[in-house]
């Protein structure tokens, strides 16, 4: 009942969007100029007004009229889908103060942790001087004076656009984790909800100028069927061909921000957007504030604002050119998804050990594990063979994987 109501007036905000952004004319981001753009923000709320199109405002209310009639009329005849003794149990587990319930960082599994172990984990992960930092006080007030002072470096549309974003009164992010269950010890992703948070709205805008550049490098996958499809273009492979992947551990909170901010200032070409990109960039880093229980924190690159996904793969698209620029043996394909790599070495075992030493010492912050064999290795949600010479695939399915 509740689903179908949310999905019933995200239908009808979806109608809305639709007639409101009609006649506007198209608008596409100049990486040179970073001007305004109607860039999509996926966590928005905002939905046009009423009164605009007499029509639409007519089919909308008919349509939840016509809805809500229905639902009073059928549902006291649906039958319940729980047996008592799982609501019973359902109920047992939302009371219970002593556990934790998340979803899985893959998979589609739910995990119940003890809290007690969930707070301790959150704890030690939050007392890493490098990342984080806690904050005597919220300084909300203090962060919205210098956005406002950045903000006035931007064209007046994308001032507006951004302030639109931007919550009346911003909170700050909420952290948690998420298990780990495919992984030995079940360590703990973290991740900072920044909805409703003050650098939101800027952040959507700094993650439409990214984009552009983090998504032309070579190697830049965008889901598993790019990868397919990148695959495709290997020809025969020669004998002793190696199949290999590699998994950047900690990622997001293991980039230091100099030398995130350096790989965007290297990544765009003019050198004025390059800096103010870099400018707007380092103001969502440095202003990531958050909360766990009842304390305030200052830490890294955030799983879970807008810019995250494209600054790292920025980062990791100039530390893998700067790399591979320098050695005299090179894979035969390399392609990169985030914080997971996919190799076709043709130079030997030795060799390619040597490769993998070398690129797990070339940054001091960025450390690899390697996979590697002559038949076949799991990449995203493949597995990718070698049969006769030739790349072949295969769906995988994690161990740990929960599907219903």
């Amino acid at each position: 009942m509740i689903q179908f109501c949310s999905d019933l007036e995200s239908y009808f905000r979806h109608l809305r969007l639709k007639e409101y952004f009609q006649h506007a004319s198209e608008q596409h981001t100049n990486p040179q100029n970073p001007s305004y753009q109607y860039y999509k923000k996926k966590d928005s709320a905002w939905t046009p007004p009423e009164g605009r199109n007499n029509r639409l405002d007519f089919y909308i209310d008919c349509f939840r009229q016509r809805a809500w009639a229905e639902i009073v009329e059928k549902q006291h005849h649906l039958p319940h889908n729980l047996s008592r003794a799982e609501h019973n149990a359902i109920n047992s587990l939302r009371n219970n103060s002593d556990i934790i319930i998340k979803k899985a960082v893959k998979g589609g599994a739910v995990v119940i942790m003890n809290k007690l172990e969930y707070e301790q984990e959150a704890a030690r992960q939050l007392s890493k001087s490098t990342f984080y930092r806690p904050l005597s006080s919220d300084p909300t007030d203090d962060y919205q004076k210098k956005l406002h002072h950045l903000l006035k470096k931007l064209p007046e549309k994308a001032q507006e656009q951004i302030c639109t974003d931007t919550c009346l009164e911003p909170r700050p992010g909420v952290f948690y984790l998420l298990s780990k269950i495919h992984k030995p010890g079940n360590p703990g992703r973290p991740i900072i909800s920044s909805t409703g948070s003050l650098t939101a709205g800027l952040s959507g805008y700094v993650d439409s100028l990214l984009r552009p550049y983090a998504t032309s490098t070579p190697s830049y996958l965008r889901d598993t069927t790019d990868f397919l499809r990148k695959l495709q273009s290997i020809g025969h492979l020669p004998e002793n061909t190696i199949l290999a992947t590699m998994d950047v551990e900690a990622l997001y909170t293991n980039i230091p921000h100099k030398d995130g901010l350096q790989a965007i200032r290297n990544s765009i070409p003019d050198n004025i957007t390059a800096n103010l990109v870099a400018e707007l960039c380092d103001f969502v880093l440095t202003h990531n504030y958050f909360t766990f229980g009842d304390n305030i924190y200052c830490g890294a690159t955030a799983m879970g604002t807008r810019m995250a996904p494209q600054y790292v793969n920025i980062f990791m698209a100039d530390l893998e050119q700067r790399f591979l620029s320098s050695r005299p043996l090179t894979p035969l394909l390399y392609l990169q998804y985030i914080d997971d790599i996919f190799i076709i070495w043709t130079h030997g075992k030795e060799a390619l050990e040597e490769f993998y030493h070398d690129l797990n010492n070339f940054h001091p912050t960025i450390n690899l594990s390697l996979d590697q064999s002559t038949q076949a290795v799991h990449f995203l949600d493949t597995t990718v063979l070698i049969s006769d010479g030739h790349i072949n695939n295969i769906l995988y399915r994690k161990p740990t994987d929960c599907y219903t």
